[in-house]
């Protein structure tokens, strides 16, 4: 039975190593010559795929902070041109929304956190 090369990272990110730059991080697995060639393309893999699922979640969290300003503008002009307005006993989409404020202040928070980090953290470290 013949042995296998592991596809598994060698070193676990953690401490000090989870701070280091990326792109320097890739240099020193390409260069390490304990490694084999499907050693090191599965590791630059791994990071190339984590950094992209990390973008496309800052993508899609500042899609729905977009997306949910949208829907408050609509909601806006929808009521300013109901019969809402005369009608007292009819509540209109902004007053369903001002009911549920408390919610929707909280999941704007954690879409604003989520957008905030990775811009602030590639700000920081651009290779990342």
């Amino acid at each position: 039975m013949s042995e296998q090369s592991s596809v598994v990272p060698v070193k676990v990110e953690a401490g000090a190593e989870a701070g280091r730059d990326p792109l320097k991080i890739m240099i020193e697995i390409a260069k390490d010559n304990d490694l084999s060639a499907e050693d090191k393309s599965a590791l630059i893999s791994y990071a190339q795929t984590r950094f992209k699922n990390r973008r496309r979640m800052a993508y899609i969290a500042l899609y729905a902070l977009i997306a949910s300003l949208g829907l408050i503008f609509v909601a806006a002009f929808i009521d300013g041109f109901s019969t809402c307005q005369a009608d007292k006993t009819c509540k209109g989409i902004l007053e369903s929304i001002k009911n549920n404020q408390s919610l929707i202040a909280w999941i704007e928070g954690f879409l604003t956190a989520i957008v905030a980090a990775y811009y602030g953290v590639s700000a920081w470290r651009p290779a990342s």
